[in-house]
């Protein structure tokens, strides 16, 4: 959840293309809600969830950011709430240029941007501190 773009995480062992999401786009927000766990949300039908969707696509398609929903099947895979999803879709694709991808083939389009010097993302650098402060 740190950017609207994909960035490098890094560490004495490697590199990693972190590709963030933001909890509007997470649907056990907008639908979970499980007293037993300390979780006490009230669930909100799938059109909000639906208008929240747009709303963020939307921003992204227009800036040029990285839309990545999180869907359980459990959660949003009931009917009126995969009827919504199905509407989404639509909407993205009458938007035009739009690249639905996995996670894979995007980390691989990030890495191979960053490899022959087309773009060049933030980095983090982790830990963040010097472990032999105190």
């Amino acid at each position: 959840m740190g950017d609207d773009q994909p960035y490098l995480i890094e560490n004495d062992r490697g590199t990693m293309v972190e590709l963030p999401s933001v909890m509007p786009l997470d649907d056990w927000t907008q639908f979970v809600s499980f007293p037993d766990f300390g979780v006490n949300m009230q669930i909100k039908a799938a059109s909000d969830a639906y208008n929240v969707h747009v709303e963020e696509f939307d921003a992204m398609w227009e800036h040029g950011g990285l839309w990545v929903s999180i869907w359980h099947p459990f959660v949003s895979g009931r009917l009126p709430r995969a009827m919504q999803i199905e509407r989404l879709i639509r909407h993205m694709m009458d938007k035009g240029n739009v690249w639905f991808a996995r996670m894979d083939e995007i980390a691989d389009h990030v890495n191979g941007l960053v490899a022959s010097g087309a773009w060049t993302p933030r980095r983090h650098r982790y830990p963040l501190w010097d472990k032999g402060q105190s």
